[in-house]
């Protein structure tokens, strides 16, 4: 099998290239390595497609060193091909599925990394877009993402933090209605927040999706309805533990429910969070690709 590590070199707050490249060197009379150093944005996805096209009398497996971002690129990369999986070795700055999978810690040891066995993994579909492997988020959360992201280089260590204050001030009220397997989930049109779950955490530390499963054929759809400020600062602790499914305080302002296809629409374009990244538009149709990829795992 041969093993090839894709690493973003813009991943994490303080860059880790050179400490990521040397621990992978020192496996390469062991292991059929290579290392490619991602060059721009989408680069990784279009390397797999053609390096794959390629070798076709080979597997390969290629592994997403960085965050959430830099998997996002690897699994649409990877998927749809036949001769091909793909793990993570986690150096950035947002490790959200790798929580859903084990923890960070697990997957820092190379040796077992190299050798772990794939599960066949669901992957979310954007439509006419891209797949998402973790979350799919809309409303406050994909407010605060943006920001967070404007933020990437500066010298503010906390991006995410400072998003999630500036976002009080124009995105707790969010008018997108959303369908799930037909099914209007907020009839106003309204909303706080919504996030489309695979994995089960985002923004870092928020538990989203306490539920959730990577391989059950099933969307988590957490709906939060336009709260007051108090309320939603109440809220955010819970959300954070991942226990405002069982607070009764705030049972009427949740709908957490599971779907095949969702459906996203509003009069005026709106952002929507795809593993950390922004794209703009009016109308939204996402599905879950049942086991879509198959992905080295640690148990």
């Amino acid at each position: 099998m041969k093993h090839i590590f894709i690493i973003n070199p813009n991943a994490g707050i303080v860059s880790t290239f050179d400490k990521t490249y040397n621990a992978i060197k020192e496996y390469e009379n062991k292991y059929d390595i290579l290392i490619h150093r991602t060059t721009g944005e989408r680069e990784a996805t279009q390397f797999i497609k053609d390096y794959a096209k390629q070798n076709k009398g080979e597997h390969l497996r290629f592994y997403a060193c960085g965050g959430d971002g830099t998997i996002n690129e690897v699994a649409n990369g990877v998927m749809g091909l036949e001769n091909a999986s793909m793990s993570v070795y986690p150096c950035g700055s947002g490790n959200d599925f790798v929580k859903a999978i084990g923890g960070s810690e697990k997957y820092l040891d190379l040796e077992k990394l190299l050798n772990a066995k794939t599960k066949k993994i669901d992957l979310i579909h954007i439509k006419n877009h891209c797949y998402c492997v973790n979350v799919c988020n809309f409303g406050f959360d994909a407010l605060v993402a943006k920001i967070a992201n404007s933020l990437k280089g500066s010298k503010i260590k906390r991006p995410y933090e400072v998003g999630k204050v500036l976002a009080i001030f124009c995105g707790m009220r969010n008018k997108i209605t959303l369908e799930a397997d037909g099914k209007i989930l907020n009839k106003d049109g309204l909303m706080l927040l919504t996030t489309l779950a695979n994995g089960d955490y985002v923004g870092g530390k928020y538990q989203c999706a306490p539920r959730y499963k990577v391989d059950d054929g099933l969307m988590e759809i957490c709906l939060v309805k336009p709260v007051s400020v108090f309320t939603f600062l109440k809220l955010a602790k819970q959300y954070e533990k991942g226990n405002h499914l069982d607070d009764k305080r705030f049972e009427k302002y949740i709908t957490y429910t599971q779907a095949k296809n969702v459906k996203i629409y509003s009069k005026k374009p709106f952002n929507i969070c795809i593993d950390g990244e922004i794209i703009n538009g009016n109308e939204f149709e996402i599905e879950i690709i049942e086991k879509a990829i198959d992905f080295a795992v640690i148990e």
